[in-house]
């Protein structure tokens, strides 16, 4: 192996490795991507659970309203209160995530839920004030015709684009899953490639030094030899490349002078 060969080899593998630490910057990229994707996925996923908690609340608490002015039963108000406290909590959660982004949205549901909150108590408070007879059947009736027209259509309206915007974050979230996954796996494939180069290059290259350094030992001896005069002792140094080249420009410089020094000698 030459000096210009191990040169190459030198480039190559430098251009190896580039192209590996280029793919480990797309691979660290694309994972810090999927990273942040994954987070507004966890959100989206959050609010959308939490607006589903919501209409599960608002049902259960329609039902047990529903049900009240018929047995004024003390169990139906502990119904309609926990399913309050659900909403409660529900909502509380969609606020935290989406209370900057979405505040006109979010105060007007808050408004709306606040005169419906108005209009069921009004049912409670009608049934409790003459169980007999009453009118909370027609409050009853006011309190969802408000629901169904003011407040459900608005929780609607948040609902529908955050759970387009969770579908599509789910499409975009295996698309880049599936891009990690083959840039890690190029990254692993390349990676056992230039180790394998490497090991190869690394034997090369030390078998190579000390061929080198053999053949160097020779010409510096023989310079030396022929630095006292001594011509007698031959080059031979059996080394492909510029070693090669050098031992033998030595060599014909000290049969030169030996045979001028014959000559002169004659």
């Amino acid at each position: 192996m030459t000096l210009r060969q191990i040169r190459n080899y030198i480039i190559a593998f430098a251009v190896v490795v580039l192209g590996l630490v280029g793919l480990n910057y797309f691979t660290n990229t694309t994972l810090n991507d999927t990273m942040e994707l994954t987070i507004e996925l966890t959100t989206l996923q959050e609010v959308v659970q939490s607006i589903e908690s919501i209409r599960d609340s608002l049902e259960e608490e329609r039902i047990a309203i529903g049900q009240y002015p018929l047995s004024g039963s003390a169990e139906l108000l502990d119904r309609i209160a926990t399913a309050q406290d659900e909403y409660d909590q529900a909502w509380a959660r969609v606020v935290a995530n989406r209370g900057e982004t979405m505040a006109a949205q979010i105060s007007e549901i808050e408004a709306s839920r606040e005169t419906y909150l108005g209009l069921l108590n009004d049912v409670i408070s009608e049934y409790q004030s003459s169980p007999a007879s009453n009118r909370s059947s027609e409050k009853l009736s006011e309190a969802i015709n408000y629901y169904l027209q003011y407040l459900d259509p608005k929780i609607s309206n948040l609902a529908e684009p955050e759970i387009a915007k969770l579908n599509e974050k789910v499409q975009i979230q295996s698309t880049r899953s599936l891009d990690l996954l083959r840039a890690t796996q190029g990254a692993t494939f390349l990676g056992i490639i230039i180790s394998g180069i490497a090991l190869v290059m690394t034997v090369l290259a030390v078998f190579a030094m000390q061929r080198m350094v053999q053949a160097i030992d020779l010409i510096v001896s023989a310079a030396n030899a022929i630095s006292r005069g001594d011509l007698e002792v031959p080059i031979d140094v059996e080394q492909r490349g510029e070693i090669g080249d050098m031992a033998q420009a030595i060599e014909r410089m000290r049969t030169s002078l030996k045979a001028a020094i014959e000559r002169l000698r004659r």
